[in-house]
């Protein structure tokens, strides 16, 4: 089993490197997983937990090196 898919948690830092590695602002990463602008905030400032698919998402991508589209 890919690491990516064992880890199921996501911490704020790692939320933010992720986004960062993918190219995406807080504001396009909003966009980009359909929610606000403040959704994606709390997530970056660890105000709101980043939900699993979420996090399972960023890493498939990252590990794939599939880039968001805009």
């Amino acid at each position: 089993m890919p690491t990516w898919l064992k880890q199921r948690a996501m911490t704020p830092t790692q939320y933010k490197r992720a986004i960062e590695q993918l190219g995406m602002s807080q504001l396009a990463a909003g966009r980009f997983l359909g929610v606000s602008k403040n959704t994606a905030q709390r997530y970056a400032s660890g105000e709101t937990e980043v939900p699993v698919s979420i996090a399972l998402l960023l890493r498939m991508m990252i590990e794939a090196g599939i880039a968001p589209e805009e």
